[in-house]
């Protein structure tokens, strides 16, 4: 039986196949401060916020708590829809690994919240989970790359 290659792996992989489960829920009545805890808490990069019946209506980065509150202690109490960015690019459990690769290539984002067709949040996906699925699915590929894979030697070394 032929391989599939890395490739046409996650060119055909839904993002369901990735471990999706590391994320929090924020409701947009919490704090700043409350929001920030939980994050350190439970050592997350990014918090979504949810409205009514669940749906994502943001989503709260660690990038959005150097620039918009570190500086202004007044923030702190402040409902965390201050400083959310709100309504935040997201994509579907149908979608392709390649599909929210690329979303996070061209936005540099370390998060993608997958939602369901509602708008619920089902997971997220980040580069670590990608990383994980690239070692669990293809090992032995990614395990015995060189770390420079141009780079040959000239001649033999050692015994």
């Amino acid at each position: 039986m032929v391989k599939p290659s890395l490739e046409s792996q996650l060119l055909q992989e839904s993002v369901k196949a990735l471990d999706l489960h590391d994320y929090i829920i924020v409701s947009k009545d919490t704090s700043v401060r409350e929001t920030i805890e939980l994050m350190r808490s439970k050592k997350q990069n990014c918090a979504f916020v949810v409205g009514e019946h669940t749906r994502l209506i943001g989503i709260v980065t660690d990038r959005d708590v150097l620039r918009k509150v570190v500086t202004k202690p007044e923030t702190w109490d402040k409902p965390v829809t201050d400083i959310m960015t709100a309504n935040p690019d997201s994509i579907t459990g149908d979608a392709t690994a390649q599909d929210a690769m690329a979303l996070m290539d061209e936005h540099h984002y370390r998060n993608v919240p997958v939602v369901l067709e509602d708008g619920r949040v089902l997971g997220n996906v980040t580069h670590f989970a990608i990383l994980c699925y690239l070692t669990e699915h293809f090992a032995e590929d990614v395990f015995n790359l060189p770390p420079d894979p141009e780079n040959y030697a000239s001649q033999r070394v050692g015994g």
